[in-house]
């Protein structure tokens, strides 16, 4: 994918989100949960896109996960707060779409496995 162009709105909340979620000590450890990135691409300029890795640091089974959250008319700051929110829940989390890793533990963190990754 390739990345949106800045400055937008999307990209001011999807800094303030980055800022707060990929820092020390990792706020989503409580839900066996790592972020990795968070971003805008071309095509979803409108969208914050996040993702995670489940379970924490390193494991033989492993799944990563992206959720996408539309950018609305709300200040960067009330938006980026709702984004961290719902991503501070147990899994499966709402919305959330599994881009990588291993069935088995893609249905043990209760996700559907896409069929595009049976390829």
């Amino acid at each position: 994918m390739v990345l949106a162009e800045r400055p937008s709105a999307a990209w001011e909340v999807a800094d303030l989100v980055r800022e707060r979620l990929l820092v020390v000590p990792n706020p989503l450890a409580a839900w066996d949960s790592d972020p990795l990135w968070v971003s805008v691409w071309d095509s979803e300029p409108g969208q914050v896109l996040v993702s995670l890795m489940a379970p924490r640091e390193s494991a033989d089974l492993f799944i990563q996960l992206r959720i996408g959250f539309s950018v609305t008319e709300e200040s960067p700051e009330v938006q980026a707060e709702r984004i961290l929110a719902a991503v501070r829940h147990p899994h499966p989390l709402d919305g959330a779409v599994v881009c990588a890793g291993y069935r088995e533990c893609a249905e043990e963190y209760g996700y559907l496995w896409p069929s595009s990754l049976d390829e």
